[in-house]
Order: C-alpha cells, then sequence, then structure tokens
C-alpha cells in the first residue's frame, strides 16, 4: 500500500471469458494479490462480453465451472457469476456499480488488467466512471508493446494523477486461450497450462471437441 493511506479492505478483480481459463490467469491474479496486498482476488467470468459480439463462446455455466475448479486450492481467490446472471450484453462499468453494493464503501478495488489493453480503455463504457469506482491494477508485460500507463495519460491524465491507476510488474506468461482451444480441439495435451481439475472437466464435458 502507498505510504500515508489509511488501512483499508483491498479486492482484486479479474474479469475475462475464461474460455479456458489457464494457469496465466492463475499466476497474474496472485502475482497483483502478493504486489498490492489484497484481501483476495474476486474472478469475474463474463457473460457476454460486447467485445468479442459475434465470436463463438463456450456457454456460461461451463466457463463458469471450470473457472471454480481452476481457484478451488487457492483461499485468496474467489468467484463471482454476476456477469453471467445479468442478461445481454456485460459491461464493466456496470459490473463494478453492482460489486460496490456489496462491499463497505472505503473498500479499494482494484480491476486487474494487462497493459495491452489500455489504448483501448478510451473505448469501454464509461472509462471516466471505471476510474471512480476502481483502481486499475496494470500488469505490465516483460517484453510486450511500450506504452502500459502511458498509454491512457493522453485521455486520463487527471485520474493517473489522482492515483488512480497502479502498476504491477507481470510475470512472464505466453498462454493464449485461443491458442490452447487449438490445441484441446487437436486433442494434444495441455499438461502445465491448464490446471489439471479444468483439463478433467473439459475432458468430461467433452469441450473444444473442434473450432467449428
Amino acid at each position: 500500500m502507498p505510504a500515508g493511506e489509511p488501512d483499508r479492505r483491498r479486492i482484486g478483480i479479474l474479469g475475462g471469458t475464461f474460455d479456458p481459463p489457464h494457469l496465466g490467469h492463475l499466476l497474474i491474479a496472485e502475482t497483483a494479490r502478493v504486489a498490492l496486498d489484497l484481501e483476495s482476488v474476486m474472478f469475474l467470468p463474463a457473460g457476454e462480453p460486447w467485445l468479442k459480439s459475434g465470436q463463438r463462446i463456450t456457454p456460461a455455466s461451463h466457463r463458469l465451472k471450470m473457472v471454480q475448479l481452476a481457484v478451488a486450492d487457492n483461499p485468496g481467490f474467489c468467484v463471482s457469476d454476476c456477469e453471467i446472471r445479468r442478461t445481454g450484453a456485460t459491461y464493466t462499468v456496470d459490473t463494478l456499480r453492482e460489486l460496490r453494493f456489496g462491499f463497505p464503501a472505503d473498500t479499494e478495488l482494484y480491476f486487474i488488467v494487462g497493459s495491452d489493453v489500455l489504448d483501448q480503455f478510451h473505448r469501454w463504457k464509461e472509462p471516466d466512471a471505471i476510474l471512480e469506482l476502481c483502481r486499475l491494477a496494470v500488469i505490465e508485460r516483460p517484453g510486450g508493446p511500450e506504452g502500459g500507463i502511458a498509454a491512457l495519460r493522453e485521455n486520463f491524465s487527471e485520474a493517473l494523477d489522482a492515483g488512480a491507476v497502479v502498476s504491477v510488474a507481470g510475470p512472464r506468461v505466453d498462454f493464449s486461450a485461443s491458442e490452447l482451444r487449438r490445441v484441446l480441439a487437436a486433442g494434444q495435451s495441455t499438461r502445465y497450462q491448464i490446471p489439471d481439475a479444468v483439463a478433467k472437466y473439459i475432458a468430461k464435458q467433452e469441450l473444444y471437441k473442434s473450432l467449428d
């Protein structure tokens, strides 16, 4: 916690389609939890993510179950189905407003994002409101495109100066959900890439048998 700040409850939020959840997701969440001294990290499977409109996505019930299996052995992780329960396209700002009601007013929410999405943050629904509802915990990707937090300064300089964005040195992970789906469709091994419990569930439910 930055020096001089009061001792407040701090909750991390990691959203995504998690199609499927992989060890990269878990490593990023744990890195943020430790670096920011978070009480917990809440995994938030998306219902109908507007940025992936028109793309084929595994049914939400399966993605939710896979995330629950993936985080089950870490007491610092939890899962929320609030986006899945909501009908229609899901937006981060609406989710944050809903989550706010579940925590004391002084709780610090940290929305965990990769630095590679920041150049599109201005396209998100009500980005200024997002920066008022939470802090962005930006995972800086080693060897990734330069810019990171600097990409936000053009449109959100006042929020940055007020401390609405924090940087976290990210782990060296190179997992791709789309590549894992291809590997699964080909019947190849995903060991050490997908948690064992998730891999067993995928096999039992016969998910990702093809990319059609």
